[in-house]
């Protein structure tokens, strides 16, 4: 019987690796128990994966028209600019609805199977399972939100910082900007599901924000919400092969989400090649796949986790903004240092 690869959540990770298995003859089946395409918690730009892993993937083509983003600012709650510059490296804008159903016609037509709305019930520690589920659900003080805008909005990548929040603002495909914040939870915000980022921004006295959700339009459908963001890396010997987030999820403000989701697909792409020949057991795999995902990112986590907690701080995003203006932030430096 020919091997076959299960595929556990059509996220980045996974509907890419199903991509690159698929073009490799490996018969794939990813499992979603959502609907795809659908809006998530994302910030929709790609900074940091290289051009080869994409191709590697076999998912250049589908990023081909993606907006090219070179520049970046961030302003702090009151809308003083704390840094604005050149991008070491260029970042793609393209909306999650958008690449997901392109990843998704992409395995299908390569002959792979993809099951939306259907949630896989089996053992995860099996052979020829890949688990790429997402961030596993826990109690954490963190909440995200997104929405897409319309209006005159910066046409470079913006990052608003606040005490207990911060924002992201990225144009992505057709005149639509995305907005996608990470806030500190507050039990007393209550709000629906398009303006529960406004309600957050305004607590968190983010008043550029709420400046420009009062001039734009809201895209219909396109809000989204999460709970139980966590930063922390997965502990423990590895008996499941996990990528992307539900690997580890890195703090959003490096804006390295997206390309580590595709960066985890190529680390695993080679074993599970080698396993289908005959190469390599699973558990072999298993151990492989997480020695080189320690390898590539455990440098990448640190530093955005120590970082992490000082944008959220009213006197380190003081000192941010000195240092920006005396010229002295190592801006490039740390971004080296994410990704």
């Amino acid at each position: 019987m020919m091997r076959a690869v299960t595929i556990v959540g059509g996220g980045l990770a996974g509907l890419s690796l199903g991509v690159a298995l698929s073009q490799r003859g490996i018969k794939v089946q990813v499992w979603e128990a959502g609907a795809l395409p659908r809006h998530r918690v994302c910030g929709e730009f790609i900074c940091g994966v290289e051009q080869q892993t994409l191709e590697c993937l076999g998912v250049a083509s589908e990023l081909s028209d993606a907006l090219v983003h070179r520049r970046a600012t961030w302003y702090d709650a009151n809308g003083r600019k704390i840094f604005a510059g050149e991008l070491p490296k260029k970042a793609l804008g393209l909306s999650r609805f958008a690449l997901d159903l392109r990843l998704v016609e992409k395995i299908r037509r390569l002959g792979g199977e993809v099951l939306l709305g259907e949630r896989w019930r089996g053992d995860a520690t099996n052979e020829a399972v890949v688990v790429a589920s997402g961030r596993t659900a826990e109690r954490t003080p963190w909440m995200g939100f997104k929405l897409h805008i319309a209006g005159e909005l910066p046409p470079d990548l913006t990052l608003f910082l606040g005490p207990g929040g911060y924002v992201g603002l990225c144009p992505v495909e057709g005149g639509q900007w995305n907005l996608c914040g990470l806030f500190r939870k507050r039990p007393e915000v209550r709000a629906g599901k398009e303006e529960i980022l406004r309600s957050y921004a305004e607590a968190a006295g983010m008043g550029p924000v709420e400046e420009i959700l009062s001039r734009c339009t809201v895209e219909g459908g396109s809000a989204a919400g999460v709970a139980g963001v966590s930063f922390s890396l997965p502990r423990g010997v590895a008996t499941e092969l996990r990528l992307g987030d539900a690997w580890g999820v890195i703090p959003p403000f490096t804006g390295n989400g997206m390309s580590i989701a595709f960066e985890s697909a190529e680390l695993a792409l080679n074993p599970i090649v080698r396993w289908f020949r005959g190469g390599f057991s699973w558990d072999e795999v298993v151990r492989e796949v997480e020695q080189r995902h320690r390898k590539r990112f455990n440098q990448r986590f640190r530093v955005a986790n120590l970082v992490h907690p000082l944008l959220m701080n009213p006197r380190s995003l003081g000192a941010l903004g000195y240092l920006s203006r005396a010229r002295l932030l190592p801006f490039r430096w740390l971004f080296g240092l994410t990704r």
